[in-house]
């Protein structure tokens, strides 16, 4: 008798411990994420549990200024926990930023499977303050094709597509679409500018060291094809005249990527 009741209390334990993991409240993921990205990524009101809720999604990068992602839903596979890694599949709506797609976190290692972001180019100056110099306007688009990091590699690569992009100094709107690729390539992502359509031709390439300090060097070309008076006071700003109205472009900076304490 004694044996059956052990059995009982045995199985009635394993169901609360269940149940205990099912419902574990979404607070928990809300403090995890904020202690592990040491307060760059925050969530708000969460509701619903670990694996699944919604809560607001806020970025402080590179600074301490509140970036507002919109309301974020995530839903998360625990059966991924069993190989050591944590699959999340994420979307934030709401606001002016778009993010969907998966994001799978292992030690030493992340991993961005079909990854877009969308946001208004104004926004970018939040997270590069530079970019207040142009003050660009237009819409953003980011996409992940399989971009795989870990501490001492990038695999995978990305692309930006900026689309009737803009700028408050230039009277042409929009000066066109252009399209940045970024290919990883061991501790180096190496960036190729293109121009889709526009008066203003944008080209160029250069490298991203991701893994090491941040250092971003570019070098390329401004050219315009059109409204060639229009376009000259930004052309002035943008790069020394090589001739027929052709400027330089070069660009060198630090543009950090925050690193997870996994890595």
């Amino acid at each position: 008798m004694k044996k059956r009741w052990l059995i009982y209390l045995g199985i009635g334990l394993g169901f609360y411990f269940i149940f205990l993991v099912v419902y574990i409240p979404a607070d928990w993921l809300a403090w995890g994420l904020s202690r592990s990205t040491k307060g760059m990524l925050q969530i708000s009101e969460p509701t619903g549990s670990i694996w699944s809720g919604t809560g607001r999604l806020t970025v402080y990068y590179p600074q301490t200024t509140p970036n507002d992602f919109g309301q974020a839903r995530w839903r998360i596979n625990p059966l991924w926990l069993v190989t050591g890694q944590l699959k999340t599949h994420v979307e934030s709506t709401g606001g002016d930023i778009q993010l969907k797609g998966v994001l799978q976190v292992g030690r030493n290692h992340v991993y961005l499977n079909n990854l877009s972001l969308n946001l208004p180019a104004e926004r970018v100056s939040a997270f590069y303050p530079a970019a207040t110099l142009v003050n660009p306007q237009g819409q953003l688009s980011l996409r992940f094709r399989e971009l795989d990091m870990t501490s001492s590699t990038v695999e995978g690569g990305a692309e930006i597509v900026w689309q009737n992009a803009g700028s408050a100094l230039s009277p042409v709107q929009p000066l066109g679409d252009y399209r940045l690729e970024i290919t990883g390539q061991k501790k180096i992502a190496n960036l190729k500018l293109t121009t889709v359509r526009g008066d203003l031709e944008l080209t160029g390439q250069g490298q991203w060291q991701l893994l090491e300090n941040g250092s971003l060097q570019f070098q390329g070309t401004a050219i315009p094809r059109g409204r060639t008076s229009e376009l000259e006071p930004l052309l002035q700003i943008l790069g020394k005249d090589q001739g027929n109205g052709n400027r330089a472009l070069q660009l060198n900076t630090i543009l950090p990527v925050p690193k997870p304490p996994l890595f």
